[in-house]
């Protein structure tokens, strides 16, 4: 609902205006705005997607410093501490009077709820607030992950240079973290009474924390004991493991526990559709039967290189792997993946293996060999995207690039002191896509790369990136 179409809204609005009390009016896009009924009050404009859309927009500048959840009149009075409180808002009503336009708006956004005192806080502007957990919508509903807030009305004016607001009117629903998880809970109640509640206790307790966590975001639970096989089926289908290591009571520090993760409770989810480990697990093979749209794995660990040997995935549609400071090597045997992202700043893959199903990659910086980026190591790629930035002039040899047919699209950019003559001159006769040369975006830019070295590559478009535009 953040789309910025000012000049569409703004049209919308005086069309409007000038044909109240019209009959067979068109309004926004071009769909039917005539009145659905007449009011004493005004005339109630039939809501399309379309215009819906255009209303919201018309509310926005309202949202960045809390007008839209305040009362006023005379012009919009700010409350900052509400500021970014909304995140999305879905018009429900729009009465056109004959200079003004009166919008209702469901107003949704993020709250988060005490762990300990059940208290509720409304989180806006990214704030994170320790020790509470934030209430989320299921990923079905179209305003996922947030939740009502309550509903602003406001009246506003056209004018020949925008819209003029003249009132508000903010009418929250009282705790709305508890309203939205009680009626979840009484909506899904028969489910959670008929479903198996399944022995959790011989897996990694952080990992059932965790997904209680998520559990109770999204309906009430009174602890992990409760945790049925609906919740993992139906409100686990996301998960984006970042756990909280234990406070020592006495110290009152964090204990750091070292050991891997152990994910296998992924393995009583079977409809999961994306996880995101931000720490190292001990077996990766907890994926060997599942069907992801998603599969983000940070690699990065103060025990050694990651052991990615156990790594099987049954289908992801997108691998990426971040974070490793160890090279590692890659071997997608035993697993289906359709697109691969790889991106560390210190350290690469050593070897690729079992890469056949691969049909689109991304390489962005890593110490790669990228030699080992070609046509025998991925028979099928469609997609070829890479991205390198250094701070002193390594050479990259790109030349097995042009092993790739003329149907792989490949986009590659340089930037800073990666973008040196001799990794230039090693791309002499290979077809790309797109060249982009950004060799000016560092302390201590090496000169421009010889345009003759350019000229000698097969790229259908060439940018060099001007470092005033940065």
């Amino acid at each position: 609902m953040k789309k910025r179409r000012w000049s569409a809204a703004l049209a919308a609005l005086l069309a409007l205006f000038l044909c109240a009390g019209c009959a067979g009016g068109q309004g926004p896009s071009g769909g039917s705005s005539a009145p659905e009924n007449s009011a004493a009050d005004g005339e109630k404009i039939q809501l399309t997607e379309e215009n819906k859309a255009v209303y919201a927009d018309l509310l926005w500048p309202l949202v960045e410093n809390g007008e839209l959840l305040n009362d006023w009149d005379n012009g919009p009075d700010p409350l900052y501490d509400r500021g970014g409180l909304a995140q999305q808002l879905e018009i429900v009503d729009a009465i056109l009077e004959e200079d003004t336009m009166t919008l209702t708006a469901e107003v949704y956004g993020p709250v988060a709820i005490d762990s300990n005192t059940d208290e509720e806080y409304p989180r806006g502007n990214g704030w994170t607030i320790v020790g509470t957990y934030t209430v989320q919508s299921s990923v079905d509903d179209p305003h996922y992950p947030y939740i009502l807030l309550g509903t602003s009305t406001v009246k506003l004016r056209g004018t020949a240079v925008g819209q003029e607001f003249l009132s508000c009117r903010w009418d929250p629903l009282e705790n709305p973290g508890h309203t939205y998880l009680e009626a979840k809970t009484k909506a899904v109640q028969a489910q959670l009474d008929a479903s198996e509640k399944p022995d959790l206790s011989g897996f990694d307790q952080r990992m059932v924390n965790y997904v209680y966590q998520v559990i109770r975001s999204q309906r009430m639970i009174g602890g992990p004991e409760e945790i049925t096989r609906w919740d993992l089926e139906n409100l686990c289908t996301q998960l984006d493991v970042l756990y909280e290591d234990p406070i020592d009571p006495v110290t009152g520090e964090i204990v750091f526990d070292p050991t891997p993760l152990d994910a296998g409770l992924v393995r009583l989810i079977p409809t999961l559709r994306s996880f995101t480990a931000h720490e190292p697990l001990a077996d990766y093979s907890v994926f060997e039967g599942s069907d992801l749209d998603l599969l983000e794995l940070y690699l990065w660990s103060e025990e050694g290189p990651v052991d990615l040997s156990t790594l099987r995935i049954g289908h992801t549609k997108q691998l990426s792997m971040d974070g490793f400071d160890q090279d590692i090597t890659l071997d997608l045997s035993g697993s289906s993946v359709d697109a691969l992202s790889i991106h560390s700043w210190s350290a690469g893959v050593s070897e690729f293996r079992g890469c056949d199903g691969i049909t689109k990659l991304e390489i962005n910086n890593t110490r790669t060999d990228t030699t080992l980026i070609n046509r025998g190591t991925f028979p099928n790629l469609k997609v070829l995207q890479m991205s390198f930035f250094s701070d002193y002039a390594r050479f990259r040899d790109l030349s097995q690039l042009a092993t790739f047919g003329e149907d792989v699209q490949i986009d590659l950019t340089l930037s800073y002191q990666a973008c040196n003559n001799k990794t230039v001159a090693s791309l002499d006769g290979v077809r790309l896509n797109h060249l982009t040369l950004d060799p000016k975006n560092g302390q201590w830019p090496l000169d421009e790369p010889d345009p003759a070295l350019v000229d000698r590559v097969r790229a259908a478009q060439v940018e060099w990136l001007d470092p005033n535009n940065y």
